[in-house]
């Protein structure tokens, strides 16, 4: 059992009363960081996370895998890199996340937008939602598209 900063929240076991103490997980994210944004409000409540080395999952990000310099990069359809881009713009907003997660998020995602340009296709369609979504997070909109 070791001490983790986030988790993604596929296989997590949280208690009731933590739940009721924290709330639920923002359904308005809908789907992408939704996990990350309740792990650092827990944390802020002061609550901490866990990480069993023992327990195994299988589990896959993204639709289907890109080789780019010998790594495999986790390619998702437009729709979902609208999410992507759009959530995480707007956890930037929130007070209780850390400046050193925003700071390393937001150069992680820069990173994307290049890779996700350069290997995703129909490139332009990604191009679209990956800027919609930069824009929604920066007008505040939640929700599903």
């Amino acid at each position: 059992v070791i001490p983790v900063d986030f988790l993604i929240s596929s296989g997590s076991l949280i208690p009731m009363t933590v739940l009721d103490k924290i709330g639920g997980m923002r359904e308005d994210l809908f789907i992408d960081y939704v996990d990350t944004e309740w792990v650092w409000r827990a944390f802020h409540n002061g609550f901490k996370s866990f990480g069993i080395c023992a327990a195994h999952m299988n589990h896959s990000l993204g639709d289907r895998p890109a080789k780019f310099l010998g790594k495999s990069v986790s390619l998702r359809s437009p729709l979902r890199h609208y999410y992507l881009f759009r959530n995480a713009v707007l956890l930037y907003k929130e007070p209780w996340i850390p400046l050193n997660f925003k700071l390393a998020d937001a150069w992680r995602l820069g990173i994307k937008y290049v890779l996700y340009l350069l290997l995703a296709t129909p490139r332009l369609e990604h191009f679209k939602m990956m800027n919609l979504g930069l824009w929604h997070g920066l007008i505040g909109k939640t929700g599903k598209l």
